[in-house]
């Protein structure tokens, strides 16, 4: 394969997809980025498909006009996100599509993977978190390890814009936050994804209202859904919500929403 980079197919806070001329695309990541970072990718990408996890395969690294990335199958479909704006009348299946491919993610148990508690551990040191005291991360060095151990699948980011209508059913895909815990901790990510995380910059104003809107929705309606097919309780994931905002902190640091989540960590330390 010597396809070079040229046409954009995706675009994210931490990386660039391009089409390549075999019907797949490579997806790559800024100068710098630590190649144990998009090996941990390709990891888990390749472990979730064998697990049965919806998804595209991943064909492994490559390097295109000197840059590193992964190759995965390319897509067919859209997002969760565009295939309700473009029919309302679809929201409702999006939020159930949202609420099934979870549970259905959590079914499956991923020992190989690192414990999202560990994670959260080392992140206190990362640059993002240097405001919190030494007093405050020696806090939540003993309340993180503390929380609910377990061994499923964990995806961490979890939204209508990572899952795709794809070879008739639907694909999840960015794997990079992968790994293994209680899936309440996911849980807990996602409602976070939709109630506190920035929306894209850029966003019109009129759309940002209207999705900062439609995602409330959304939210409601696939925490319903996960609950009642799972039996989790709103507290079980709540326990998680200090765990999460250190990990989305600690992992992409979007500046907007630094001194609002460190606020909440600060506020989630347990006296």
């Amino acid at each position: 394969m010597t396809s070079t980079l040229s046409e954009i197919v995706g675009r994210g806070r931490t990386s660039t997809v391009y089409a390549l001329d075999d019907g797949t695309v490579m997806k790559t990541y800024p100068d710098g980025t630590d190649p144990g970072v998009i090996s941990a990718e390709a990891e888990a990408a390749e472990l979730a498909y064998r697990l049965g996890v919806p998804g595209v395969r991943c064909l492994g690294l490559a390097e295109r006009d000197g840059r590193q990335g992964i190759i995965f199958e390319r897509l067919d479909g859209q997002s969760l996100t565009a295939i309700a704006e473009q029919d309302l009348r679809r929201f409702p299946q999006v939020c159930r599509v949202l609420a099934d491919h979870h549970v259905l993610m959590h079914s499956r148990i991923a020992p190989t993977l690192p414990d999202v508690r560990d994670r959260a551990v080392a992140l206190l040191e990362a640059p993002p978190l240097a405001g919190l005291t030494e007093t405050e991360r020696a806090a939540l060095r003993e309340q993180l390890p503390a929380l609910p151990e377990g061994d499923r699948l964990l995806h961490l980011d979890i939204h209508p814009q990572n899952i795709f209508s794809h070879h008739g059913g639907y694909a999840i895909i960015d794997w990079a936050s992968a790994c293994r815990g209680d899936a309440a901790a996911d849980v807990a990510m996602s409602v976070l994804l939709m109630t506190e995380a920035q929306l894209w910059p850029g966003t019109p104003p009129l759309k940002r209202v209207l999705y900062l809107a439609s995602r409330s929705a959304m939210r409601t309606r696939y925490l319903h859904s996960y609950c009642a097919q799972t039996g989790m309780t709103r507290r079980e994931i709540v326990r998680w919500m200090t765990c999460v905002r250190v990990l989305r902190l600690g992992i992409l640091d979007v500046v907007g929403e630094r001194a609002a989540l460190l606020a909440r960590i600060r506020q989630g330390i347990e006296k």
